[in-house]
């Protein structure tokens, strides 16, 4: 249990200094904007996984009110989701393009599965990692053309 607290304490520290010290001033607004959206569409993507059976969490911030992790689909995801956008190459090449999204949908894969083989915050019952890679790739993709669709908007 203390591990766990502790997993959680440095993600939390990690995540919002990260966010604070490297997103720049003019991308705090798209920043704002793709940190909710990532966390809207993960928490949809962690709950139908829960109801699927796909995973299950033995130890839970909130575990009277929820069965899922509020730091993991709250603040890990949605930061990879917010430096996934920052750093996207907008004038790059497909080739450049496809391994930036690979790139972010390998970290965040190898994040979880380091959290699942050094604690019990996450526990993958009938979920592979090429299954979890293919998911975040779709994650990404989906948050990609959400706040590129929303930029439009602010311009």
């Amino acid at each position: 249990m203390m591990k766990e607290i502790l997993i959680l304490i440095f993600s939390w520290l990690i995540s919002i200094a990260l966010l604070l010290k490297f997103i720049p001033k003019e991308m705090k607004r798209t920043a704002h904007i793709t940190f909710l959206f990532v966390s809207t569409v993960t928490w949809i993507y962690e709950y139908l996984q829960l109801l699927l059976g796909l995973v299950e969490f033995p130890f839970r911030e909130f575990n009277v009110a929820t069965k899922m992790s509020f730091s993991l689909y709250y603040l890990v995801y949605p930061t990879f989701g917010v430096f996934f956008i920052t750093l996207y190459p907008m004038e790059k090449g497909r080739l450049r393009i496809f391994i930036h999204f690979f790139v972010f949908a390998i970290g965040l894969t190898i994040y979880s599965v380091i959290i699942e083989k050094y604690s019990s915050l996450i526990t993958f019952k009938k979920w592979d990692w090429p299954a979890r890679v293919l998911s975040n790739l779709i994650i990404l993709y989906i948050v990609k053309r959400f706040v590129f669709w929303f930029k439009k908007g602010l311009v």
